[in-house]
């Protein structure tokens, strides 16, 4: 039987993906090798520039990206979402490049494994401990904390060949008409965005392990 691969198309900034990222650990744990999985990123506001375009201003950007991290909280895996405490910071809401390349710095040092770990790190250093995730230091410290080797780090951090490898995973996700956060692809095939409830993810999964096709019941 071979394995179901998912390939999870992700933003350290975006609190949906946090929610999605907690039930799919639990795949993980609960399939083992029944599944596989490939991390991308898809920066949803690369630059502070994006950011003011989208919004209008830097404060309507956190303003309104908070009201999505106050509805993730009341999701099962979001409690530890901290939007009060984004709020209190001084600094205007993060942009995305920088924890993506930083993601991105951490994969070409250690494959997928070094991705998912750097992932889930700046995740919790944003969502959870409110940090700022553009600021280079917070990048630096967290790539510490998990023990890679940071001249290196740092290096790749400012690499053309890493904000190429972010933007190839962002026109991978575009040629496939992805456009949100979170969004797996089952067998590079079935698409489903948004962070879903723990038993859809099992639905397909198990119907792909079987041989079903998992659009029968959606």
């Amino acid at each position: 039987m071979n394995p179901v691969h998912l390939t999870v198309f992700h933003d350290v900034l975006c609190s949906w993906c946090f929610v999605a990222s907690g039930r799919l650990h639990q795949i993980e744990q609960e399939y083992g090798e029944r599944v596989t999985f490939t991390y991308k990123t898809f920066p949803l506001g690369p630059t502070r520039e994006d950011l003011v375009r989208i919004f209008g201003s830097e404060e309507n950007a956190k303003r309104e990206i908070l009201t999505h991290w106050a509805a993730s909280k009341r999701l099962p895996g979001g409690e530890e979402i901290n939007p009060e405490g984004m709020a209190a910071q001084p600094f205007p809401y993060p942009y995305s490049m920088p924890a993506l390349r930083a993601v991105k710095a951490a994969e070409f040092q250690g494959g997928m494994e070094a991705h998912a770990r750097m992932y889930d790190r700046l995740q919790r250093a944003h969502l959870v401990e409110t940090r700022n995730v553009a600021d280079p230091q917070t990048l630096l410290d967290c790539a510490a904390e998990l023990g890679f080797d940071l001249e290196r780090f740092r290096a790749d951090l400012e690499s053309e060949a890493t904000l190429q490898a972010v933007l190839r995973d962002q026109q991978e996700a575009l040629a496939m008409g992805i456009s949100a956060t979170p969004t797996v692809v089952f067998n590079h095939k079935w698409i489903l965005s948004g962070a879903v409830p723990l038993e859809v993810y099992g639905r397909i999964i198990n119907d792909l392990l079987a041989g079903r096709d998992p659009a029968r019941n959606r």
